[in-house]
């Protein structure tokens, strides 16, 4: 049996990252002065907790930490993201998943660490389905106090 190997698809790729930069301008569209933003999206029964955190700031690439927890449930916990942001580029890669490695472009299947030859484009359509979650059912969990409206 011939096994082809997988070449990555960067028209895909950088699409993915572009839609992925948009939907997190829309949702933190300020980062160099927003550090921290928690947003709560309802889907069915669920409640989930989703944490955006501006780790690194510079002019023109910023890293995100999107952690996502689920209240009174064991699925989900853990699952984060770190995402760099090209604002030159208008781009929003998945540097790291939940396994806290730098993923590569491609892997070899099978390995070690059961990634997928494709890791690093199915983590950015993942995240993708996250962020579009956000904007369609999410809302803001730490609204303003009276005292932060002047």
């Amino acid at each position: 049996m011939k096994t082809t190997r997988y070449i990555p698809n960067l028209t895909l790729m950088m699409a993915e990252c572009e839609a992925n930069y948009a939907r997190l301008s829309k949702l933190m569209p300020d980062m160099s002065d927003q550090s921290l933003r928690r947003i709560g999206v309802s889907i069915k029964k669920h409640s989930i907790q989703i944490c955006l955190e501006v780790v690194e700031c510079f002019k023109y690439t910023a890293t995100i930490r999107l952690t996502l927890h689920v209240p009174g449930t064991k699925w989900l916990q853990g699952s984060e993201f770190l995402v760099r942001i090209y604002h030159d580029a208008q781009m929003a890669e998945v540097i790291e998943n939940h396994s806290k490695r730098q993923l590569h472009g491609r892997y070899r299947y099978p390995n070690s660490n059961m990634y997928q030859s494709d890791e690093k484009v199915q983590s950015n359509l993942y995240l993708g389905e996250w962020l579009k979650q956000c904007l369609l059912h999410g809302h803001e969990l730490d609204a303003l106090t009276f005292a932060d409206v002047s």
